[in-house]
Formats: structure tokens, sequence, C-alpha cells
């Protein structure tokens, strides 16, 4: 298809009953029924018909990359002349014939499709735009006003060991990129899983850049287990991101000329397990298990040695640490000893070449790095700078839940010790019942029902112990304490956890707030 072209009122028949079936999620058998119910002249084509004819409208082909039947790998890179998976060690043909394949949707194509389109084109203008008002001066408003942003801006493009003349950015029309993975369970007994690979587009405005008509999927690994390489999987968009940090030439709908079209990955998000992936670090339990710093993860005392690693920074009577002088006692929370870049790099390449197994093995424990990431060859990327924490998992999905447990004397099997914290069983039922009664009396409007926590927490999604956190809790649990400290540290965090969520950050509220989170853990752990 001719770019800018309109279509004939044939294809924009065959068009619009797809974009009915996309956006309302209507199952293929549900979809083929509808042609008895509004029947056409002439027919619409059968689903197969009107998929085939979109595609060919939409002039993205995808590329198909033979894979693992496990889904360990990619056969890409070093595996690409692979006969059996170097993990499970399962054929890679049957038949002569590739036992599975993982669908890659190629990015450039969408992003000179977006150039192209003046509605889109006119949307992305946003970037340029904020960098042309400069911002305002001492507030945090978008990533743009970020220090790795604020940094990219001042260099030339880096390739491979090619230096080019142009700056990251330097064109208004620049894309900035990110990159988010998680495992999701398509199915409900949850035995399966499978990864999507999603790219959000930072030129567009905040309002609409998570929508999910302008998230572009490059592809779903399939599964059914979790990827033991995901840069086997990720091996197309590091050609990509190559050719778009150099240029490619495409057709600016705005200015009616062509132009060299250059994008960059700034940042790469999920999970813990999904970055730990990314990163190909060791993991959340591990004994080096922050990304961020050095920190050391010791054993819970007298406990099994399977059990994860817990991470307090006062340790002095620790019996690990009591038993190795070498050991720090405590680590000073407003000083944590933090990866850069360059260490990231150096100790991913110790690892890499380890003279065997063995020594791998023990020099990634020893630095919580496993080797060194396909990201790595993205200069756009700074370690661990680009991969920042997910609010929403960090906070609704761990440290809510988690404070949940210690109310209800389940954390870990650990006790209150010599605390008063733990509210009884009569008290967190009737905090349960009362939340589930809010719902009753507060409009939808302001987000989904929160059902009775004390009865059934695995119903509650992150949106729900969001409002629960902000709005109900401060309520609830107002007077449930048996001493008034405990409450005032979480209204503490709570009042934290609203600046957070701010539009705009001043400055000086970043300096606030840091502090304020060191005082709420310092308390914690006292």
């Amino acid at each position: 298809m001719v770019l800018g072209m309109k279509l004939r009122e044939y294809d924009l028949a065959i068009c619009r009953p797809f974009a009915f079936k996309v956006t309302t999620h209507t199952t293929d058998a549900a979809f083929k029924k509808t042609p008895y119910a509004f029947p056409t002249e002439p027919p619409t084509p059968t689903l197969d018909g009107i998929q085939s004819r979109v595609a060919s409208l939409a002039g993205i082909e995808p590329q198909f990359y033979e894979c693992c039947i496990k889904s360990c790998c990619a056969y890409t890179g070093k595996y690409k002349d692979m006969t059996t998976c170097p993990f499970c060690k399962e054929p890679r043909y049957a038949n002569k014939k590739a036992r599975k394949r993982f669908t890659y949707i190629p990015l450039i194509p969408r992003l000179q499709a977006f150039a192209g389109n003046k509605t889109m084109a006119e949307k992305m203008k946003y970037r340029g735009i904020y960098k042309a008002q400069e911002a305002e001066a001492g507030k945090t408003k978008d990533i743009f006003d970020g220090e790795v942003y604020k940094r990219l801006c001042r260099r030339c493009v880096h390739v491979g060991q090619n230096v080019y003349g142009h700056y990251y950015f330097s064109d208004d029309r620049d894309v900035a990129l990110g990159i988010s993975t998680d495992g999701v369970f398509p199915h409900r007994r949850r035995k399966t899983t499978c990864w999507p690979l999603i790219i959000f587009d930072y030129n567009l405005p905040p309002d609409i850049r998570f929508h999910l008509e302008h998230i572009l999927s490059l592809g779903v690994i399939p599964g059914p287990l979790k990827p033991h390489d995901i840069d086997s999987f990720l091996w197309p968009l590091l050609l990509e991101l190559e050719q778009l940090a150099i240029g490619v030439k495409t057709f600016d709908a705005l200015s009616s000329e062509l132009f060299m079209l250059r994008a960059y990955l700034i940042v790469a998000f999920g999970d813990i397990p999904a970055v730990a992936m990314l990163m190909k670090m060791k993991g959340h339990n591990g004994i080096s298990p922050c990304r961020m710093c050095n920190i050391r993860g010791l054993r819970v005392p007298n406990q099994p040695k399977n059990t994860a690693h817990c991470v307090p920074h006062e340790r002095s009577v620790h019996p690990d640490v009591l038993a190795n002088p070498d050991s720090p006692s405590s680590y000073d929370v407003q000083n944590l000893p933090l990866r850069t870049h360059s260490e990231f790099m150096l100790q991913a390449a110790d690892v890499e070449t380890a003279p065997c197994v063995t020594e791998a093995d023990r020099r990634a424990k020893k630095y919580g790095i496993k080797g060194l990431p396909a990201l790595a060859n993205v200069d756009s990327l700074i370690f661990p700078t680009s991969f920042p924490y997910d609010f929403m998992r960090l906070i609704w999905e761990n440290l809510m839940k988690n404070l949940l447990l210690h109310w209800t004397g389940d954390f870990k099997g650990l006790g209150p010790g010599c605390e008063d914290y733990e509210l009884s069983e009569t008290v967190w039922d009737a905090i349960g019942v009362a939340t589930a009664n809010t719902g009753s009396t507060i409009p939808s409007a302001y987000g989904n029902r929160v059902p009775n926590i004390s009865a059934d927490r695995s119903t509650v999604s992150a949106e729900m112990w969001s409002f629960w956190t902000l709005y109900l809790g401060p309520i609830l649990l107002r007077n449930a304490f048996k001493e008034a400290h405990y409450f005032d540290h979480f209204v503490a965090l709570v009042r934290l956890l609203n600046r957070c969520l701010q539009f705009e950050i001043a400055d000086s509220e970043l300096d606030e707030m840091e502090s304020g989170f060191i005082e709420w853990v310092e308390d914690y752990e006292r």
C-alpha cells in the first residue's frame, strides 16, 4: 500500500469489522457468526480472508524465528545452527520441521507508519515541544527530566565501536522508547506461562502513551516455560535498534519530506524477576539481590539453607556477620554501595571469561550477575539506572502485602519478637468486613470495589491495594493497633506514597521523599 493513500470502500468494509473484533475482544467463533446477524452486500470475507487483507494493507510482515519447544531459547545468534536446545536438550526439528516458532513483529515499519500519518505525527511532537520549553526548572514532570535522558542528549551516538556525528535526540523527531516484559498465565490453572515483549513510545503525551492502542507489541515468547535465555528472543529487536540509532530514511507527513528516523531505547522495566532476566542477574533471592547496589543478603537464622536471603541494613548481631569479621556489620542507608555502569560491565565480563562452569557460578553468586546481557550492546541504556523498579509491583504487589502479613502474623514464619504490632483475628476480620462494605457507598469511578481482604486476598488487584492503602487504610486502621506508633508508621508511608503519585514533583520534594523513606525504613527495622 502507498503511504498516505486512502482506502477503497471495499477495504474500509473489511477493516471496520476487524477493528470491531480487536477492540471488543470478540472470539473467533463469535465473529464468524456476525454475517448472519449483520448481512452485507457484497458478503464480508471469512476471518482468514479479513486477516490476510488487513496484514497486506498494514504493510508489516512478521518475522518467524524457530525456538525451543519449551521456549528455553530462540535459535538466533550463537544458537542459530544448533539442532537441540542447549538447556533442555529437546530436538529442534520433528520430521524436518521446526517444532515451535517465535513470531516477531518488526518495530521500524510501525514507527515509519507513525511518521507518515499526520494524526500520529502530530501527537508524537510532544517530546520535541517538551524539550523546546526546557521544562520548568527544579521540577520533575516526565522521563525527560531524568538524568539518563539529559546525559544522553550530551553524547554522540555509539553503535558497537563506531561513533556517529549526531547526538542522541538532537532531532525533535527522534523517538524515545521503553521496553517491558512479564510472565503471563493464559490459562486458569496457571501451569503454563508466556512472555509478551512490548514497547512504549515516550514521544507521545503522558496521558495517552500507555493506552492499549499505542502500545507496540514485538511478539510473545510462547512458553510454556520461562525462557532460559531471553536475549535470544531480543535478537531481532537489537538488530533494529542498531538501524534506528544510525537512522532509517522515512517520510514525514507533517513536512512532506524525507528525513532520517532515529529511535533510542532509554528504559526497561517489569517485575523484579523479569528485569533480572533482561539484566542477566541472579534475582532478588540471591546473595547480591539488589540491581541498584552491592548490599549483601543474609540467610534468615535457624532456617533451611534453601530459604531466601534477607537484606537488613543493621546486621551486627546476625550469626553469619559475627562469624566473619570481614562482613559489614551495618549499611548506611543514606550512602549505600551503589552499582555503576562500568563496574557492572566489568563484573559481567569477569563471569563471561571464567575458565569453567563452577568458577562462573561462583563469580555469578558473588556479583549477582550471570553474564553480559544482550541489552548491554544498546549504548543508550545505562546499567542499572535505566532499569528502574516498577512502582506498582514494588509497592502495591509487595510492600503492602508484606505489611499485611506482618500485621496478621504470617510474615515468613517470624513472630513479632519484642514488639506488639499484630492485630487480633477479631479486629482483622472486622477491618475486612468494613472494607467490603465501603463499596456500597463509594462511586465506581474511584476504582473497582475492594473485597473482604480478611477472607480473600487472592482476588485483590494492585489497583485495589492502591485504593485501600491511600484512602481506606488510614481510616480503618485508626485505633486498631495497641500502640499508636504502628499506625503513625503506616500513615507516614501513605504520605510518602501520595507524593510519589503526584504529576509534578519539585526537587525539594524529592529530597524530602528520599529522607522520608530512609527514616521510614530505619523506623521499620528498629
